[in-house]
Formats: C-alpha cells, structure tokens, sequence
C-alpha cells in the first residue's frame, strides 16, 4: 500500500486528486497539507511513501519543503503536480531531491503511473517537463555532437540512471560496489562536466542512449 499525503493549498485540487485516486487499488491517502507546516507534521507523524505537491504558491510552500521534508523523513519522495513551467524552478526542484514532476494537463494514467514510479524511487517526468529540461540544455552555437571519451560501462551507467535506477540498483545489476558506481558517476560528470543525475538524462536523451519509448514508465 502506497501511502500518499496530498501537498496543495488549493482545495480543489486536493478534492480532484482524492476522487481520482478512490478507485485505485494499492494507494492510500494519509493526509492533506495546506501549508509548510501541515506538511512538516504530516511528514513527522504518518512517514508517507509519496507527498504529491505544488511548491507554486508562495504563501503556502516552498521548493525548500522538499528537502526539510525529506530530513524529517529520508524514505518519502516527492511527485510534482504544478502549473509552473518556470526553467529555473523545474531544475532547483528536481535538484532539491524530487523525483518526479507533471504538469497539471496531465491526465488520470500519467499521475497513476508516476505515483507508483515515484513510490519505487524511480523517475518519472512528463513529456514538457523533459522538453523544459532539454531545451535549459541546448548551448547555441557549440557542437553538440561532441564526442566524449566515455567507456562502455560509463555508457551503461548513464542509461541505467537516466531510466531513473538507484545506485544501489545499478551496483546490483551489474555486479559493482555501489561504491565503484557513485566513483563512475563522478568520472562522467566530470567527463560530461555536468553536475547532476537530471543533466545526466538530458544528456542521455540528446546524444540517443535513451529514447522518450524506451524509458517506459519511469518517463513518460
């Protein structure tokens, strides 16, 4: 049983979630936030597996909740459900520890599906928050054809994480330390000179190690 706790000062919005959700076998819903505060002591009192959230509105959340939250309660993670398309706000809260966003066009099997992705602690991004996030990458007038001296095993990690698996995963998948896997990351990334898992997928997607199809349900 995913155990959800709904983030969102907007009445209808929570109400619109919990009848989409009622007929949902595997989810429950543990509580509802209006503001920071709620948040904090839901977050204390019920450790939910998923806190769906809108940091959009000033006066009730921030992107900080993310992380505060997540002090409070390491194993719960963060499904985005918001309006803001804002560049810099969609990188600073997938760089706060959220692991999945949609907008709020997306439809009942989009947020299913990335409920259960998000309670797996795997990625799920819809298709404009990844089309934000490439075009955040693109540098005119540079090649972006590069090439980068990039082994095969550092090609396999790049697809694994940007498929949204955990260190952990990847280490027992191919029979690495999870140690040698955080080593190969910072190689990568100091390769690739990018500064996070998220810019690793974008870098993914761009160069075709990945396709949109082929990261099924962890990105739509």
């Amino acid at each position: 049983m995913v155990k959800i706790v709904l983030a969102d000062a907007q009445y209808l919005i929570r109400f619109g979630l919990k009848n989409l959700l009622a007929d949902v076998k595997g989810v429950k819903i543990v509580g509802e936030a209006t503001d920071s505060e709620e948040l904090m002591e839901l977050a204390q009192t019920t450790h939910p597996d998923v806190v769906i959230f809108d940091y959009n509105n000033e006066k009730h959340f921030s992107i900080d909740d993310i992380l505060a939250v997540r002090k409070i309660s390491p194993g719960t993670n963060f499904l985005i459900i918001s309006s803001d398309e804002t560049k810099t706000n969609v990188f600073k809260v997938i760089e706060s520890g959220a692991l999945s966003f949609l907008t709020k066009e997306c439809d009942k099997d989009e947020i299913v599906n990335a409920i259960f992705a998000t309670a797996k602690s795997e990625k799920f991004l819809c298709h404009k928050i990844i089309d934000i996030i490439i075009e955040k990458h693109v540098h005119t007038g540079e090649d972006n054809c590069k090439a980068f001296n990039l082994s095969l095993r550092e090609t396999e990690i790049i697809k694994l994480t940007a498929k949204g698996w955990t260190a952990k995963t990847i280490a027992g998948h191919l029979f690495l330390s999870t140690h040698t896997v955080y080593t190969h990351k910072k190689n990568i990334m100091k390769k690739l000179k990018i500064n996070s898992s998220s810019e690793m997928i974008v870098y993914a997607i761009q160069n075709g190690l990945i396709t949109k199809e082929e990261l099924g349900e962890t990105v739509m």
